[in-house]
């Protein structure tokens, strides 16, 4: 097995691992194939899956340049000048997160989730989804500039190379949107390298619920 594929399989082992993902084909899957397991309805491929995605990849093609994703938004490390960095860091915000041609969520399918000893007892679910269009930035920091460039252009090329990827896992878009010199980390750029770039990206947040809580809430 190549080491593409074996990344790939790393990949995909990892996304399966995730609870309660819901995908199109999944939704699919479990309409044609009856009862299944129980579906969490808190879970799909959201933002944050979009981020714990982007982590693992980042973990695994860039260990041998001892890369650290920093999985927690907006956080700002603590750099002492008088102490080189041991590592580059790859830190991210979200800049904007809002809805895509619907103003709330709308219903997606109608299937059975759940799997049970007595057929006729499966409950019934109904998929509710609501797209997202957001610009998330992620911030390379590294301790020189040559450096900070080589991780910029590999994590360029690793976006671009497993698009595939993230929208095989539920992300409809992933787009490249610029490259710039973020002022706020100005602070930084007196001892360390940085390098801040911007990605749009889609997602659909999906929703299970089923009709016995859906008749529960009604009026």
């Amino acid at each position: 097995m190549s080491k593409a594929n074996e990344f790939e399989l790393l990949l995909q082992q990892y996304q399966d691992n995730l609870s309660g993902v819901v995908t199109t084909e999944k939704m699919s899957e479990l309409k044609n194939s009856g009862p299944s397991e129980p579906l969490k309805a808190d879970k799909s491929a959201s933002l944050h899956d979009f981020i714990k995605m982007v982590s693992k990849v980042v973990t695994l093609a860039l260990k041998d340049k001892g890369v650290e994703f920093v999985p927690d938004e907006g956080k700002r490390l603590v750099i002492d000048p008088q102490v080189p960095l041991e590592h580059p860091y790859i830190t991210y915000k979200v800049v904007d997160r809002s809805p895509k041609g619907e103003r709330k969520p709308r219903e997606r399918e109608t299937l059975i989730v759940e799997n049970t000893d007595n057929k006729t007892d499966a409950r019934k679910g109904r998929v509710y989804g609501q797209k997202f269009k957001c610009i998330v930035q992620f911030n390379i920091i590294a301790s020189e500039y040559s450096e900070a460039d080589e991780v910029m252009n590999t994590f360029e090329d690793l976006m671009m190379s497993y698009a595939h990827y993230f929208k095989k896992n539920g992300v409809a878009e992933l787009l490249f949107e610029k490259h710039f010199t973020d002022e706020n980390f100005d602070i930084f750029r007196q001892t360390v390298s940085v390098r801040n770039l911007q990605y749009y990206v889609e997602v659909e947040k999906l929703t299970v619920m089923f009709d016995q809580e859906i008749e529960a809430i009604q009026p």
